[in-house]
């Protein structure tokens, strides 16, 4: 790798990822990577040492917010924004959130050290009820609306803003619900349900109810309703969610850290990047017998993992974004 040129893909503007961006650009320089951008890219504040625009096949290109499903250049890096808090992002050869190396690898979970786990970090954003969402409207901390009604020892089941091309999330979500609801009728289970709708589903750039996007989902939100299930999707916190839950489903479209950091049993039906620390069920039927019996629920694995994906892989500083970089330098070089 000699050369990295940034892409303006779809969207032509660097926009949120613009601070992000400029550290990459700030280490690739450091190892001496001669740093562009394409023709009418805007990137406000761009670092010093970039060239300028020009157009390199020959050169990686990165990109913001995608993956290899949509990329065919023939040799890629990807930068994306991911939790557990705005600011935070990473930097792969694979893709962004989920398509992130950690999902289509395991971590050697025997080299992590626990002394390294992040206490602080972790208790600054339980205290403060933070999360990964970058608007104060959404993302309102400890000033977040009380979740009404919240039954205890629930089933949490949080639904993702994002659809992927290989996935339906929502037929999948489809499926769960009425399993559930079907479950409930046989009295296989006696746990309550509870559904954390992403609020960017339903809410508009003021953090205000969305009519267009209310009267899309109203016939669900109808249905769950008439079954008894419980659900948010305005700025109500997991961190007020989660103390209460007995287990977590959620699609691997969801950036969410928050159920690992509170080291609740995970169910996934997707191929999140944690996936090997949580349960993945690839069958309706495996579900039920996750859900009544959580004995293979591992929380060190989960404290393993997230200590390793905080000091090791995710990136928020210049500093660690150096470590990143040069890592993924250093297997280039082999």
């Amino acid at each position: 790798m000699n050369a990295v040129q940034f892409k303006a893909f779809s969207q032509g503007r660097l926009g949120t990822f613009s601070v992000p961006a400029g550290k990459v650009a700030n280490s690739l320089i450091k190892n001496g990577i001669t740093v562009s951008k394409d023709d009418g890219l805007l990137w406000p504040n761009e670092p010093q040492g970039c060239i300028g625009t020009t157009n390199q096949y020959n050169a990686t290109h990165l990109y913001t917010a995608t993956n290899k499903d949509k990329i065919n250049h023939h040799d890629s890096l990807f930068l994306g924004l991911s939790g557990p808090l705005p600011g935070y992002f990473t930097v792969d050869t694979m893709g962004s959130w989920p398509y992130i190396t950690p999902t289509y690898t395991n971590i050697d979970l025997d080299l992590v050290d626990l002394d390294k786990y992040p206490h602080e970090l972790i208790n600054m954003i339980k205290e403060q009820k933070q999360t990964l969402y970058t608007s104060a409207l959404v993302n309102k901390g400890k000033a977040s609306p009380e979740p009404k009604n919240l039954p205890d020892n629930h089933i949490l089941i949080i639904v993702s803003h994002v659809e992927n091309e290989w996935m339906d999330g929502w037929a999948m979500f489809g499926k769960l619900i009425s399993m559930l609801s079907r479950t409930e009728k046989y009295n296989s289970t006696n746990y309550p349900v509870v559904i954390r709708f992403d609020p960017r589903l339903f809410l508009d750039h003021q953090a205000e109810l969305d009519k267009k996007k209310l009267e899309t989902h109203q016939p669900m939100l109808d249905h769950l309703d008439k079954l008894g299930f419980k659900y948010y999707y305005g700025a109500e916190s997991l961190h007020d969610i989660l103390p209460k839950s007995r287990i977590v489903i959620q699609d691997e479209g969801a950036q969410f850290l928050e159920p690992l950091i509170y080291e609740l049993p995970m169910l996934t039906y997707g191929a999140p990047p944690y996936h090997q620390v949580i349960k993945r069920v690839l069958h309706q039927h495996e579900i039920l017998p996750a859900i009544n019996n959580i004995d293979w629920h591992e929380p060190l694995a989960m404290r393993k993992w997230l200590t390793w994906y905080l000091n090791d892989y995710v990136c928020h500083s210049q500093e660690s974004c150096d470590r990143r970089v040069e890592e993924i330098l250093s297997t280039r070089r082999r």
